[in-house]
């Protein structure tokens, strides 16, 4: 690599970690492309020139995001500690992630990673890494229900689905601002994903 390669790689990587801080700190909405020449010190045109648009900085910017997220939930699902440990840490770090990249499901530009079991446009048909994630999760609800703290009856298509629930749920910009301002609030909510309103299953009277 001769010097000017270096040098319009070193700019597109100013400009990579330009955008990565702004887009998490404010939303990529809410941020410009001089917004983020500024941040680099570059000017418009360089980030045109290294990246075609806004858009497909962003889509540069998600695919980031992505793989630090399935990097993070991969060594968590694969810790050696007990399956409860396991579960509860994916979820709260899934409220961590989802805070810190300011993701929120009711939008395509939001830079959310795909859910657990999805089918379509899921991260795991494309990223081996997010094919090992699904592998560590079905593991995990396998050593849970031979361990008795998940209901054998139970499908594996039901469980994901319901973490799915979950996963949306606490991308929402409105959930996690009211989680922000009551950090119980996150307890309670994985306490009642692990364990349910009741705590067992409900007799439904006749």
């Amino acid at each position: 690599m001769d010097g000017f390669e270096r040098r319009k790689e070193r700019s597109r990587e100013d400009i990579r970690r330009a955008a990565e801080e702004l887009f998490s700190r404010f939303g990529a909405d809410k941020v410009s492309v001089n917004d983020i020449a500024r941040k680099a010190g570059v000017s418009q045109a360089t980030i045109y020139n290294n990246f075609g648009s806004k858009d497909e900085l962003l889509q540069d910017y998600h695919r980031t995001v992505v793989q630090k997220i399935a990097g993070r939930f991969r060594g968590i699902l694969l810790m050696k500690k007990s399956w409860v440990d396991r579960f509860q840490g994916f979820l709260q770090s899934w409220i961590d992630m989802a805070d810190q990249y300011k993701m929120d499901m009711k939008t395509k530009s939001s830079g959310n990673p795909p859910i657990l079991g999805a089918q379509a446009d899921d991260f795991s048909d494309r990223d081996p890494v997010g094919t090992e994630i699904d592998k560590a999760f079905q593991e995990l609800i396998k050593e849970a229900k031979e361990q008795g703290g998940v209901r054998s009856d139970l499908s594996e298509e039901a469980i994901i689905l319901y973490l799915s629930f979950f996963q949306q749920g606490i991308s929402n910009t409105i959930i996690r601002e009211k989680i922000r301002h009551n950090p119980k609030l996150s307890d309670d909510l994985l306490t009642l994903f692990m364990y349910g309103i009741t705590g067992s299953p409900v007799k439904v009277m006749q």
